[in-house]
């Protein structure tokens, strides 16, 4: 047996029906699947386990039967890494390594691989907190690759990188926020060419870009900002925001949620305003719910946050109004996940509380993994949810009707 794979007995759908393309999916954590798993354990629902090469905090993407995932190894960040699994079986199908354009030395203090990839039809591009970009093809052939720490400058700060990839039709988007001079940049998906770069002051964020519409959105330490997905020219600022480092925004047609771990930073902007909008378009703002590692979910007319102690908030989309508020467990460093009507919260040390998407708390499951590592991000496919922590990828496929 390949010492990567570790099968576990599970009834598994032979062809999966989506694909999950970039961090949150397509920036909203939200999976159009028709079934997905609601209970498992470590002696049931887990359809196989792979150890990872290198170590790494980025999420998985998955496109139709692969799974691609990002790592770094050696004690400087050395080298960073692509790895890509076969979705049904976990059977490692390839993993290419590249020398770091930037070492950093390695601690619990400093990111590891933390931008999530993206992945769509032609390619998966790859970002790291060392300054490499690269596109590969689905087979692992290199398509090009640059380093923006050559274009653009050393990446400054003692903690690192964490923004990830948001894709479009044509192009990435890639957020650079450091201690240096930083920047939010468009690259041309078939060339890796720089399309347009907006110079932006000294941001210290870990916060990842999302694309809504024409527009790209990013919260990130005291601004929330829409910026034109062609031009890269600003459309709209809220100003004066204290802790929305970590959490990245999210959208509706309607409205713009903005996580923060401080209280009275979780707020939501009515959207279609222009220039500095931040007395005119806040639609509401939480009096208790905070957000501080993982970003907030939208879904069915209902905000969820959770807090540093893994407290669980569900704010009424429409008022900011909180509905309900419980205590699942520990800290969530994965965001929280919407399917199937209901609310997946995946705590850092393997427990999943699922509730449904009532305006009173229904928990549904509590599912229990026993893991080594944190749990850093997930992905879901149809029938399929995948758990990816520092070392290891975790397939969860529960056996039987849901």
């Amino acid at each position: 047996m390949s010492p990567f794979l570790i099968i576990v007995t599970a009834v598994i759908a032979t062809t999966p029906a989506d694909s999950w393309q970039a961090f949150r999916g397509t920036g909203n954590s939200i999976s159009d699947a028709e079934q997905l798993p609601l209970k498992w354990s470590d002696e049931s629902g887990i359809a196989w386990k792979a150890q990872l090469p290198g170590y790494g905090q980025s999420s998985p993407v998955i496109w139709q039967d692969r799974v691609f995932l990002t790592s770094t190894n050696g004690a400087n960040k050395e080298n960073v890494l692509v790895a890509c699994f076969h979705l049904i079986s976990g059977k490692p199908l390839w993993t290419k390594s590249f020398p770091s354009s930037q070492t950093m030395k390695v601690s619990n203090y400093v990111s590891r691989a933390a931008p999530t990839p993206a992945v769509d039809a032609d390619c998966v591009y790859a970002f790291f907190e060392t300054g490499n970009l690269i596109a590969f093809t689905h087979q692992g052939e290199i398509v090009w690759q640059r380093s923006l720490t050559d274009d653009y400058g050393k990446l400054l700060g003692n903690h690192g990188l964490g923004s990830s990839i948001a894709i479009t039709d044509s192009a990435l988007i890639i957020l650079v926020d450091h201690d240096g001079p930083s920047y939010l940049l468009a690259v041309d998906k078939a060339t890796g060419k720089t399309v347009w770069k907006n110079d932006r002051p000294k941001t210290v964020s870990w916060c990842s870009p999302i694309v809504s519409g024409n527009q790209i959105l990013v919260s990130s330490n005291g601004n929330c900002e829409a910026f034109d997905l062609k031009t890269g020219v600003r459309r709209w600022i809220v100003r004066e925001i204290e802790g929305n480092t970590v959490p990245s925004a999210t959208a509706s047609d309607k409205l713009v949620i903005v996580g923060s771990s401080q209280l009275h930073g979780n707020f939501a902007i009515r959207r279609g305003g222009q220039n500095d909008i931040s007395d005119t378009h806040v639609a509401w703002r939480s009096r208790e719910a905070t957000a501080t590692f993982s970003s907030p979910l939208l879904y069915r007319g209902h905000v969820y946050l959770v807090n540093r102690v893994g407290v669980a908030f569900c704010l009424d989309e429409n008022t900011g109004e909180t509905l309900w508020k419980q205590r699942i467990g520990g800290s969530c460093w994965a965001s929280p996940l919407g399917g199937c009507e209901r609310i997946y919260f995946f705590e850092k040390s393997g427990k999943t509380t699922v509730v449904g998407t009532a305006d009173t708390l229904n928990v549904l499951a509590e599912n229990s993994l026993t893991l080594q590592d944190r749990v850093y991000g997930v992905a879901a496919v149809e029938g399929i949810i995948i758990v990816r922590t520092g070392s290891e990828l975790i397939c969860v496929a529960e056996s039987g009707p849901n």
